[in-house]
């Protein structure tokens, strides 16, 4: 094939090129904000916790979320400064984690109850090459972007006492570590 006859395709494949790097450079961005905004607009402003409802088929949000798990959700915004995340692991065994996404849905950390030995954990969440005081938390988590959403998880069976759960899940907490 001469090089001339190649020319035609030059246009199609440049704008393949060029429509695959704005797909994947904006459009997680602007899924997570719109989601985001949705769960701000569900009651969950930035930096608090919003408890969500026991999922059930009536109240079902989000596609194939598990019936057999709680979950509560933070947005945040380090604009502010650092936040700490504080979490009560359950005493019944079951599995519950601290999720942590950035802007861009990426899940840049993962702390849950088999990584630490103790009842509760204390997170430090900050941007990257930002400094915070030492020894305030158990553990350190930094994100990449400045906004984000933090999502905790608690496993429950038909063994879990659901009163014991909702008082473990409602230590989940969000907080500016400036305000402590």
């Amino acid at each position: 094939m001469k090089p001339s006859a190649a020319l035609p395709f030059l246009p199609y494949v440049l704008g393949l090129v060029i429509g695959a790097a704005i797909t994947l450079d904006r459009l997680p961005g602007l899924i997570m904000s719109r989601a985001m905004d949705r769960i701000e607009a569900l009651g969950a402003a930035t930096g608090s916790v919003r408890h969500a409802p026991r999922v059930t088929a009536e109240n079902q949000t989000i596609v194939r979320a598990s019936p057999d798990i709680l979950y509560s959700i933070c947005l945040f915004d380090l604009a502010d400064g650092p936040i700490r995340v504080d979490a009560t692991w359950p005493a019944d065994g079951n599995y519950a984690s601290v999720s942590f996404f950035d802007a861009n849905t990426n899940n840049f950390s993962v702390v849950s109850d088999r990584d630490v030995d103790d009842v509760s954990t204390s997170i430090s969440l900050a941007r990257r090459f930002e400094s915070f005081a030492p020894g305030q938390t158990d553990e350190s988590a930094w994100s990449p972007t400045q906004t984000g959403l933090i999502l905790y998880r608690r496993v429950i069976d038909a063994s879990t006492d659901l009163d014991i759960a909702e008082t473990e899940r409602q230590d989940f907490t969000c907080t500016q570590m400036a305000d402590q």
